[in-house]
């Protein structure tokens, strides 16, 4: 706790010496640093030059350059200070009462996020002793306890910021990972999971302020042109991509790219998708990644068709998966199937121990019998999505040109499986209407792994009909859990109030999916 409050007052220092900044993307440098593994301020010299750091997403590069000098100097600064005490881990025999929170000796003068103390003290004693062993509390208890944060807050702030309420969320669940963390496996994640905590602090803020109109925040007109938030409002494509647009491999490649591209043409021709497996082939897919994604990420986005025309292997399923790995660093059918595996029962049992709503009721009647289709059945009917949103049936013996000719065909992507059920049917993927992939193997999973995948390879926004199922697949099976941006449409959507088309709120996390996440690592716990 010691270590956040002093980096969160160094921060405040290192961020001043940029021009201002949106409050969003304050926490979103705080929190990418984080995730690198920056705990203290003498960390902030070894940022630069580390593998996997890029900043590019967030700044523009002479600001990256100015944000990495601060950070140099304000490492080398911290030499002298003394290393910041650890609390040790609590054991079994623990209680909160035992713990004493860290004081604060430096004559540097701190703000009211950075001395915040939880007074655990207060805390219902079911919720401290859970805590105290590692064990995650009990929602009843849970909710109890973000009632008393609230309280203690507004002593400081009576209408506290998201990024303030972002440093008491982060210094809970820092201490208490087991305890707070949104997942059960927030190191290989590399996340720290603090999404469901900070929306229950913020949802309590607005809530003790729902009467009280002199303490609403509010945005100032005339700021809506502003270069950041343009920026803000701009499509994220490159939302949880580590190589969106690399480097080109030499200078004035493009002509020799070219002409290897011209080939991977020729080859199809001559050997259809059979060639897929080829060496060749796979050479020069590899080797003319940087001018795929040139294309891909043109201005003007060529249409799905224009595309396959020039990259037809870029449509088969072998070399979605390839690009999908070198454009995110994630295996995707590997990771999307041990992830159903693993954990496709707990999220099974949680719904049948407590169905959420008549349709989760109703697939749990149904005879689906494989894992993984149930599972995404579930989710679907758990968010009220319907499933023709993301996913159709048609007849087994039914060709992509008789699915193009006698079924309408939605514009946003679908997987279109073969046969009765969706259990271990050929499948096709579809984009803009027309049937790009036809899948080599038959199973459910290998047609949901390129169907997500396509969403990233051709930046493609989430359907409305289904933001909530794949953004639940993107962070709890994928992995992907960037801190800003969002892969769901930005349309207007229906008010449930008036009924009127309204303009959808942007969030970085779905509230819906931290909610679900949350109820799942609770259960999961309990169970």
């Amino acid at each position: 706790m010691h270590m956040i409050s002093h980096w969160w007052r160094k921060w405040e220092k290192v961020i001043s010496k940029l021009p201002v900044l949106l409050e969003e993307k304050k926490e979103q440098l705080l929190q990418r640093l984080l995730s690198w593994g920056v705990e203290s301020t003498d960390d902030l010299k070894y940022v630069e030059g580390a593998p996997g750091v890029d900043l590019s997403d967030l700044l523009p590069p002479i600001q990256i350059r100015k944000l990495l000098d601060s950070f140099k100097r304000a490492g080398e600064q911290n030499q002298s200070r003394d290393v910041p005490p650890t609390i040790p881990l609590p054991s079994s025999t623990v209680t909160l009462d035992t713990i004493s929170p860290p004081s604060f000796s430096s004559t540097t003068a701190v703000t009211w996020p950075e001395s915040f103390q939880v007074p655990w003290n207060q805390m219902p004693s079911e919720l401290r002793s859970a805590v105290a062993n590692g064990k995650r509390p009990l929602p009843p208890d849970r909710r109890k306890m973000i009632r008393i944060i609230v309280n203690e807050i507004r002593k400081h702030e009576k209408n506290p910021s998201k990024s303030q309420c972002l440093a008491v969320a982060l210094k809970i669940v820092k201490q208490y990972p087991k305890s707070f963390s949104d997942f059960d496996d927030a190191e290989e994640k590399n996340e720290i999971g603090y999404y469901s905590l900070l929306k229950q602090i913020k949802t309590r803020v607005e809530h003790v302020n729902r009467e009280n109109t002199l303490t609403r925040r509010r945005r100032i007109r005339g700021v809506s042109d502003t270069p950041e938030r343009m920026q803000c409002r701009e499509l994220t494509a490159t939302y949880g991509c580590a190589q969106w647009q690399p480097e080109p491999p030499l200078a004035n490649s493009d002509n020799v790219l070219e002409e290897k591209r011209q080939n991977l043409e020729t080859l199809y021709q001559k050997y259809g998708k059979s060639g897929a497996d080829r060496g060749d082939v796979c050479a020069l897919m590899k080797e003319t990644y940087y001018l795929q994604r040139k294309y891909i990420n043109d201005t003007q986005a060529p249409p799905i068709k224009e595309i396959k025309s020039k990259w037809p292997y870029l449509f088969v399923q072998k070399h979605i998966y390839a690009h999908f790995e070198e454009l995110t660093s994630i295996s995707i059918y590997k990771r999307l199937n041990q992830a159903i595996q693993e954990y496709g029962k707990v999220l099974i049992d949680f719904f049948k121990s407590k169905p959420t709503n008549d349709l989760v009721k109703k697939v749990l009647s149904s005879e689906e019998e494989e894992v993984g289709p149930l599972v995404i059945k579930l989710i679907l009917a758990h968010f009220r999505e319907d499933p023709d949103g993301l996913l159709l049936l048609a007849n087994r013996c039914t060709t992509a040109a008789d699915l193009q000719a006698t079924h309408t065909i939605p514009g946003s992507p679908r997987l279109t499986v073969l046969g009765d059920t969706l259990t271990n049917g050929p499948w096709m993927l579809t984009i803009e209407g027309e049937v790009v992939c036809e899948g080599i193997q038959p199973s459910f999973l290998s047609g949901l792994a390129s169907l997500f995948a396509a969403y990233y390879i051709f930046n493609l926004e989430y359907q409305e009909e289904a933001a909530c199922t794949l953004e639940f697949i993107q962070r709890r099976f994928v992995g992907i859990n960037p801190e800003r941006g969002t892969k769901s449409s930005k349309g207007k959507v229906p008010s449930k109030m008036t009924g009127k088309m309204v303009q959808k709120k942007q969030v970085a996390v779905n509230p819906h999916v931290a909610t679900l996440l949350c109820k799942l690592m609770d259960f999961q716990w309990n169970f």
